[in-house]
């Protein structure tokens, strides 16, 4: 069960901006709320809950514009039903991680191929669960340095943990990876990204990207500062396809060799497949989790429940990873806004969809099962190797 946790961050937040320095590892969401009593976990495995690409098409910014509103006001955007299903999922883990795939803050917002989404979005992310927004993609430097400079404000200023880019030098030394006491883990995240579209790195900005130096560098300074879990997430591979390439085979061979023990990936935007040994857990992609987009397999995203359990020995076992499929439903296809349902659930509530969206899930879901080898037999989707 996520436990609500605390720090001084809502205290010193505004004299922290005003030296404009960077947020710390650990930045809670829930900073000045009183506590709420929650159940205690049924037992001790730590559960890191991971979901895909978080997108912000210019579809998707006009229907959650409300009637009557502003669309230069983020505050006139409502985007409550992405989460609201998943909600309960998020609760119930440790730690929620999404790939927040967009600038914030630059008007006109703004849709593909060059990014902008009012800050509400990141607000409601926030406010549902998500715990860190991996912020190392292809599109984080849409809006140039203006962007980078409003998203890191925006992001400060919610309370928002985020990864991924740095503001300087002394910023990038201090706080990456991102590092958190998850479940009494000590766990380090590295995300890092393979391009930025052609676009170049506004000074004094850092962006990690799939360098073999630099993400050694950062395995080898988690390790010194103690981590016992090591995570990366880079932003990799061929887009739109199912199956992984040969680069990222070769970067997963390469981390692990590192010292990483999971990798999260995202950027095809559809779902591609997962491994898993005593050693090691690997989701390729996790696909888009919301977005505007309908190619094939691109309304189909992964939530990815990476399980940990220290030992007796205090040693760290990676238990087999839990995986489920979602669907995202765009705007008037299953509700008036866009939102994300789980497809083994839904695929018995036909009656509730509109215009052929059904009739697609269940096409392109049983073309992912026979792809991936997955059983869905019983109460709850088993992979391959469950």
């Amino acid at each position: 069960m996520k436990a609500v946790r605390f720090t001084i961050f809502t205290a010193i937040i505004l004299a922290l901006l005003s030296l404009v320095t960077p947020p710390r590892e650990t930045v809670s969401q829930t900073d000045g709320v009183s506590p709420v009593s929650v159940a205690p976990p049924a037992d001790d495995t730590v559960r890191i809950l991971f979901i895909g690409d978080v997108m912000a098409h210019m579809l998707q910014l006009e229907t959650a514009l409300i009637s009557g509103g502003n669309a230069s006001n983020p505050n006139d955007y409502d985007f409550s039903s992405y989460f609201q299903h998943i909600k309960p999922l998020f609760d119930s883990a440790d730690f929620v991680v999404a790939n927040m795939e967009y600038p914030t803050g630059v008007t006109p917002f703004s849709g593909y191929p060059i990014f902008s989404a009012p800050s509400s979005l990141d607000i409601e992310a926030r406010n549902s669960g998500i715990d860190l927004f991996l912020k190392a993609n292809n599109h984080l430097v849409d809006k140039g340095k203006e962007g980078m400079d409003s998203t890191r404000t925006i992001l400060w200023r919610e309370g928002i943990a985020y990864t991924g880019f740095y503001h300087g030098v002394e910023e990038e030394y201090r706080y990456n990876p991102f590092m958190d006491s998850i479940g009494g883990i000590s766990v380090a995240i590295i995300n890092f990204t393979y391009g930025l579209n052609g676009f170049k790195v506004p000074e004094p900005y850092i962006v990690n990207m799939m360098d073999t130096t630099q993400i050694r560098g950062l395995v080898g300074r988690a390790i010194e500062r103690g981590a016992e879990f090591i995570i990366a997430t880079p932003h990799w591979g061929e887009e739109y396809q199912l199956t992984e390439s040969a680069t990222q085979r070769r970067w997963r061979d390469s981390l692990y060799r590192y010292g990483v023990s999971a990798i999260i990936g995202t950027h095809p935007h559809v779902v591609q497949k997962c491994e898993y040994d005593t050693l090691h857990a690997t989701a390729y992609s996790l696909g888009n989790f919301v977005s505007n987009m309908s190619i094939a397999y691109g309304q189909i995203g992964m939530v990815y429940e990476l399980r940990l359990k220290r030992r007796p020995d205090s040693t760290i076992a990676i238990l087999p990873p839990k995986v489920d499929y979602w669907w995202c439903a765009r705007t008037n296809k299953l509700e008036r806004n866009y939102t994300v349902v789980p497809i083994m659930e839904y695929l018995n509530k036909k009656e509730e969809f509109k215009e052929g969206q059904y009739e697609k899930m269940v096409r392109e879901w049983n073309a992912i099962v026979k792809e991936f080898g997955i059983d869905t037999t019983g109460k709850r989707i088993k992979y391959i190797y469950d």
